[in-house]
């Protein structure tokens, strides 16, 4: 089994990736499992630039050689790929945005990258993560991926202060389980 994971946030041990870290050792829970682990904030990925080169392209190839390619070249053979991300004014960060738009280049072969995927969206917000669900399941069908989502609002409803997922117990569990849970259904 393979996995992709890709961190959109700018900051290390925040909710997104404290999330991200439970889920992956409950993935770990299952045999034979090989592991990307991407900090999009580190990584050289330019924009897309809607050249359209990967519509006319041989093997629909991005025209921008960058890092990017390094999540190009395990993404076909990916069985899980997790989108983790804070929410940024109710969207997901700039980093996860740019690396969900270089996309485009594997769009172009939906058979090959995208069917049969499990997609699993970590989202962390104070008000808002409904932009985010709403893409990934407007684009559900026609890419054929199944999709999981596990979501941590920060936000103290009573007061100006957030609370790190680390103490809430049960949300950590919850990614643990969802790790754990489709490590045994790919596996299976």
């Amino acid at each position: 089994m393979r996995a992709i994971v890709l961190r959109g946030s700018p900051r290390r041990g925040g909710n997104s990736d404290t999330l991200a870290d439970h889920f992956i050792q409950g993935l770990k829970t299952a045999d034979d499992i090989e592991l990307f682990d991407f900090i999009l904030n580190d990584m050289n990925i330019r924009p897309c630039q809607g050249c359209e080169s990967c519509a006319t392209s041989e093997n629909h190839k991005c025209a921008i050689d960058d890092d990017m390619q390094q999540i190009y070249s395990v993404f076909a053979d990916a069985d899980i790929v997790v989108w983790a991300t804070p929410m940024y004014w109710g969207y997901m960060t700039a980093q996860m945005k740019t690396t969900l738009d270089r996309m485009e280049a594997l769009a172009m072969d939906p058979e090959k990258y995208w069917v049969n995927k499990e997609f699993v969206a970590i989202l962390t917000y104070r008000h808002h993560y409904q932009s985010t669900i709403g893409f990934f399941e407007r684009v559900q069908d026609y890419f054929k991926f199944k999709f999981s989502s596990l979501l941590y609002c920060s936000k103290n409803e009573e007061g100006p202060e957030d609370f790190h997922v680390s103490s809430n117990k049960e949300k950590l569990e919850e990614a643990f389980i969802l790790g754990e849970r489709l490590g045994i259904k790919v596996i299976s």
